[in-house]
């Protein structure tokens, strides 16, 4: 009786002890099933994404810029041909004309009445002279039946011919009269703006004075000095971008150059480079100022790369590359760059890698990375 109640005893010791282990085995499970989630948590954190770009070997101009200012064309004074009295100024200060546009209207009663007289002096000895080759037709008719003698023949010839001398005479002076008339009023010969305007209403001009000064809008263009490095390589007929920023708008177009000064400016040490504007189409107003870009040397096997893909540290450049999940850091050396991007040469970047062009806050070169879109 006293062994059976022992052997109980025992198995209950024992069976407490058995489900005292299996309880900390199921507490061990958990806790390790518990840490390796946690560690796959962290890994999944630690793992930065990031953007790509790919490896495209090409060609680029390096180029240089310098600001210019625009200026106007040509410009033109307007010169009286004739004289007269001013009745009517067709144009203002800063109004836009087309060429053969009219400036200003002069008038002169005394020069419409001399080609009114002009006028019927041509008209009458064209007449006497059409009269005359009627009788001359006449008389050759009569001389050929033996009527009339062949010096009367000859006699209407001769004044047949003095009097056609006399009408190209009087259409000479007819042609001059009526382009004197023709002069009162003032037309422009090109196509531009007008700068001044000089005389009154009811001014009296004369022949040869100067009426009105204007600047040409069809040839603008832009000046700009450059330094003697710069002028070496610049030559006529080269093609540059200029450009300008209005109310936050990128305003761009291009450009050829005319040339460049002979001679250097003592002040500024600096060459003039005058180009003109292919198409103005933003109106460009002398006196602005523009962004004049240049070509200087054709760069190939490159790769663009935007501005922020190239970092540094204390002493070099560099750029992290994606390959096969991690970062690379590459050391480059930029051949050429500016605010929005640079060229780095194409063999410094592994076959199969692509450049990492965002997200490079925090990361180390071998890190783990995640390519997004």
């Amino acid at each position: 009786m006293v062994d059976s109640k022992k052997r109980k005893q025992w198995l209950w010791f024992f069976g407490l002890i058995a489900a005292f282990i299996v309880l900390l085995l199921g507490l061990y499970v958990r806790m390790i099933s518990v840490r390796s989630s946690a560690f796959e948590t962290v890994s999944e954190e630690r793992i930065s994404p990031v953007r790509v770009q790919e490896t495209l070997s090409t060609e680029v101009w390096r180029t240089t810029s310098f600001l210019a200012r625009v200026e106007g064309g040509q410009t033109i004074d307007i010169i009286a041909d004739v004289g007269g009295w001013v009745v009517e100024k067709k144009v203002v200060l800063g109004q836009e004309v087309n060429k053969g546009d009219a400036l200003i209207v002069l008038e002169d009663p005394r020069r419409v009445l001399r080609l009114k007289e002009s006028q019927a002096r041509l008209k009458s000895a064209r007449a006497d002279l059409s009269e005359l080759k009627r009788k001359y037709d006449q008389s050759l008719t009569l001389v050929e039946k033996g009527i009339i003698a062949r010096d009367t023949l000859d006699s209407l010839s001769n004044q047949v011919a003095s009097e056609s001398a006399n009408v190209d005479s009087l259409e000479a002076s007819y042609g001059l009269m009526k382009w004197d008339v023709d002069n009162l009023t003032v037309p422009s010969p090109i196509s531009g703006k007008i700068v001044e305007v000089l005389p009154d209403v009811g001014q009296e001009v004369t022949a040869g004075q100067l009426l009105v000064k204007m600047v040409s809008t069809k040839r603008k263009r832009v000046v700009a000095g450059v330094e003697p490095r710069w002028a070496r390589i610049i030559g006529p007929d080269m093609k540059v971008n200029l450009s300008t920023t209005l109310n936050g708008r990128l305003e761009e177009t291009e450009g050829r150059i005319i040339g460049v000064s002979p001679n250097i400016d003592s002040v500024s040490g600096t060459y003039r480079v005058e180009a003109e504007l292919i198409n103005n189409e933003y109106n460009w107003l002398p006196g602005e100022i523009v962004n004049m870009k240049i070509p200087t040397e054709l760069l190939t096997e490159v790769l663009i790369v935007p501005r922020t893909a190239v970092l540094s540290d204390s002493e070099n450049l560099f750029i992290f590359i994606y390959q096969d999940g991690k970062a690379v850091k590459i050391p480059v050396s930029v051949e050429w760059i500016n605010d929005r991007e640079g060229t780095i040469s194409a063999d410094l970047i592994p076959d199969g890698s692509s450049i990492i062009v965002e997200g490079h806050v925090g990361l180390a070169g071998g890190q783990l990375v995640r390519v997004t879109k």
